[in-house]
């Protein structure tokens, strides 16, 4: 695969990004804000201001995790237009990427046993442009932005993972970018499986998910009072000429929902049914497969 072409589509699309993420966080930093953070309140627009513009690793951060910061921000339009176009330019880099997660590449290593090493074209290209450091969960995360004032907003936290309905031609697709015992094992189990069984689970690790539950102080465009969103980036929103701070409840220490977990689980097999890809088999009644899970 020529990865030329991405390869500088991803390097201006990152840097408008950068770009959108500076602008609004140099607004922030000079503007007079309504705003109630997680901690102390005397760093609160500072902390605000490195969270949303954190998309790079720091030297000890757990690959696949992304700063939490919790919060709201009341502000003026120009800023609230500025938010809009960082998670414009967030979409526009995911949809460029996310694809490239997908393509393995074979680049030349030393010190190996084989000359060549299997790597994502993402991860190849990130290398290209040395930005080895880059997020990818942080740069794709928007930032969530609240169409009324809110007059509460409610924070819990849930274990909870991704799971993803695919379809078997789905799931042998995605093993053709393997190459490994294992791949070549689960290609097999595909081909031997039920003709019944259409459908498979890809799942992700458990992550904790935040989400605020906001009431609004009146009602959004959308006709709605009250909404849930997940909110692991400060909440920010148009404040007006005369509004007033929000209550803000944030979680307290050991709080968990489990109640989507209990009910998702409950769907899924014990065991993964695959081992190069996180594929589970849905439980079904004996005799009819999986057709309608």
């Amino acid at each position: 695969m020529d990865l030329t072409a991405q390869r500088l589509q991803v390097a201006a699309s990152l840097k408008g990004l950068e770009r959108r993420l500076a602008a609004l966080t140099d607004s922030l930093a000079h503007a007079e804000l309504l705003i109630t953070l997680e901690g102390h309140a005397a760093s609160a627009t500072r902390r605000a201001c490195e969270a949303y513009a954190r998309i790079d690793y720091q030297t000890h951060d757990d690959a696949e995790t992304s700063l939490v910061c919790l919060g709201v921000i009341g502000t003026n339009t120009e800023i609230l237009r500025k938010a809009h176009a960082v998670n414009k330019a967030k979409e526009e880099f995911k949809a460029l990427c996310a694809p490239l997660h997908r393509v393995q590449v074979r680049i030349p290593v030393k010190g190996e046993k084989t000359p060549t090493k299997a790597m994502s074209a993402m991860r190849v290209i990130l290398r290209n442009i040395q930005r080895s450091d880059l997020n990818l969960l942080a740069a794709y995360r928007k930032i969530p932005i609240l169409d009324a004032p809110p007059a509460t907003v409610t924070y819990t936290r849930a274990n909870t993972r991704s799971v993803y309905r695919k379809t078997v031609e789905e799931i042998a697709e995605m093993l053709n970018n393997f190459n490994s015992p294992a791949a070549s094992a689960d290609r097999e189990k595909l081909s031997n499986l039920d003709r019944r069984v259409i459908h498979l689970a890809l799942v992700k690790a458990r992550y904790e998910n935040i989400r605020a539950n906001i009431l609004y102080a009146r009602l959004d465009p959308k006709g709605r009072g009250r909404i849930q969103i997940s909110a692991e980036l400060p909440l920010i929103y148009a404040a007006g000429r005369r509004a007033e701070s929000p209550e803000v409840y944030f979680p307290t220490e050991g709080e968990k929902d489990t109640s989507s977990r209990r009910i998702r689980e409950s769907k899924l097999e014990a065991a993964p049914f695959l081992h190069a890809l996180p594929v589970y088999r849905y439980n079904s009644t004996p005799g009819r497969g999986n057709a309608d899970i």
